[in-house]
């Protein structure tokens, strides 16, 4: 009898073990496992670069310019290969002032629509609009340069140079310093250059796509603006 009383005993252990890790994995396993990444918040205003002539002003051609984000999948479905989602728009306008005499950038903000971004799969699409960035609330990103980094001394025409971004990113409600990486050239009166950072989803309070047995996306991504400015 005591025996019996102890198999009982024990498979009512093993049942609330089972039912317990099951009520687990239902409503834990499924979500996004917490990040240990703290934003930045927004950047510290820079020292105001000395008075200069000859400040020239241009505008953000948005035909001709491409906002894009790539963040690594890795998709579960079937075992398929991992791959890098990859999101443009065209939707993009700015306006900035520079002088190439002793080469300087000022007054740069910088707008993305981010509800018009696309990739090749629409189903993404919408669920990055209404999931992730949530643009009915949050519809733009924004980037408001503070301060450069590593511009030289000197300027020619038609010269391509490389410098650093500093400024305040704006998206999904929330504010932090993002540096950019900048190639870019003067060519009479049209800037061309390319402007490229990595920024964590979860810095801007946004969890990272996780579909449970079909896809997960990484926190990193990477962002790129190809542009091209007109003076004017």
């Amino acid at each position: 009898m005591r025996s019996r009383r102890v198999v009982l005993i024990v498979l009512a252990i093993v049942v609330v073990v089972v039912v317990v890790g099951g009520v687990y994995t239902v409503f834990f396993a499924s979500k996004p496992s917490p990040t240990t990444s703290k934003a930045p918040g927004p950047a510290a205003a820079c020292p105001t670069p000395a008075a200069t002539t000859g400040m020239r002003s241009f505008n953000i051609v948005p035909a001709q310019t491409t906002a894009s984000y790539k963040v690594h999948e890795n998709l579960i479905l079937h075992n398929l290969p991992s791959t890098d989602a990859v999101g443009k728009t065209h939707d993009v306008s700015g306006t900035f002032r520079i002088t190439t005499k002793a080469p300087l950038v000022a007054a740069l903000n910088v707008t993305v629509n981010l509800s018009t971004l696309q990739t090749d799969e629409p189903m993404r699409d919408r669920y990055v609009r209404e999931r992730a960035l949530e643009t009915s609330s949050n519809p733009n990103a924004t980037f408001a340069l503070t301060c450069t980094q590593g511009m030289p001394a000197s300027y020619s025409d038609g010269q391509t140079i490389a410098f650093k971004m500093l400024g305040n990113l704006t998206m999904h409600g929330k504010t932090n310093q993002e540096t950019f990486a900048v190639t870019g050239k003067v060519a009479g009166n049209m800037v061309t250059g390319t402007a490229t950072t990595s920024i964590l989803m979860s810095d801007f309070g946004i969890d990272p796509p996780n579909l449970e047995n079909i896809a997960k996306a990484e926190n990193k991504v990477l962002i790129t603006l190809n542009f091209t400015a007109k003076e004017g």
